[in-house]
């Protein structure tokens, strides 16, 4: 996954994480950086480990350029499936 996406002259970053507020279990966030900090998030993807039909992605009010959007849905993607692969076998057959 790409930590660093880029359109035109602003640049984005990807941050997984663990959030241990929401949903107690694996995040993936987008953020906008403006003059090097990160900023908040303009995306959220809480992932359900087991099961990826209750993954939630959380938005906010802001507008963001297609390609970016589809590079990080994309980056959610290959996230979710990894999450997938680490899952216990007892939890996979649970599903």
């Amino acid at each position: 996954m790409t930590p660093f996406l880029e359109h035109g002259d602003r640049r984005f970053q990807f941050l997984a994480y663990h959030d241990a507020i929401r949903h107690d279990g694996p995040a993936l966030e987008l953020a906008e950086v403006v003059d090097g900090e990160v900023g908040p998030a303009l995306v959220t993807v809480l992932f359900s480990v087991a099961d990826a039909d209750d993954t939630e992605i959380l938005l906010t009010n802001s507008g963001l350029p297609l390609p970016i959007v589809t590079a990080f849905l994309e980056g959610a993607l290959l996230e979710q499936h990894r999450l997938g692969e680490q899952m216990p076998p007892e939890r996979k057959s649970q599903n």
